[in-house]
């Protein structure tokens, strides 16, 4: 008998330890991407304790929804000279799905889409006006560029 109460402990215990990876937390102004199979399967927006079928679904990215104020420095060569231009924004994820599914990296994008237009030697008011919208496709909210 007692054999089999151990036994019983035992396999009670590899399941807790099996499931307890698959309660997810989300915090307020936070979304977590889940995906079942491989594909998209649902956004974890609201804030609590989730719980996610153990291996088929998968929380592949958490996404923070907060205006975040980034400051970036951009290596620009021009004429073979290298020139620092300092990229100052605030952002705000809209759209969290099209963020994570639009490109491998959304805001690296962006920096590269600033990038190229600065090469092309584009005055820096047209470049904030044509990147607030493009940032938009990568479910991004842009406010306060300033380019120096």
């Amino acid at each position: 008998m007692p054999d089999q109460i151990i036994a019983i402990i035992v396999i009670l215990g590899l399941v807790l330890l099996f499931m307890i990876p698959n309660f997810k937390i989300v915090r307020i102004n936070e979304v977590k991407i889940v995906e079942r199979l491989g594909k998209f399967h649902k956004l974890l927006d609201t804030p609590g304790i989730h719980f996610i079928v153990p291996l088929i679904d998968r929380d592949i990215q958490t996404v923070n929804l907060e205006k975040q104020h980034i400051k970036t420095k951009l290596k620009l060569e021009i004429n073979e000279i290298n020139v620092d231009v300092l990229l100052s924004y605030d952002m705000r994820v809209i759209d969290a799905k099209t963020f994570v599914y639009a490109a491998l990296d959304s805001m690296k994008v962006i920096h590269e889409y600033i990038l190229s237009a600065l090469e092309s030697d584009i005055d820096y008011d047209t470049i904030i006006d044509e990147t607030i919208p493009y940032a938009v496709e990568f479910g991004v909210e842009i406010e306060n560029m300033q380019i120096k």
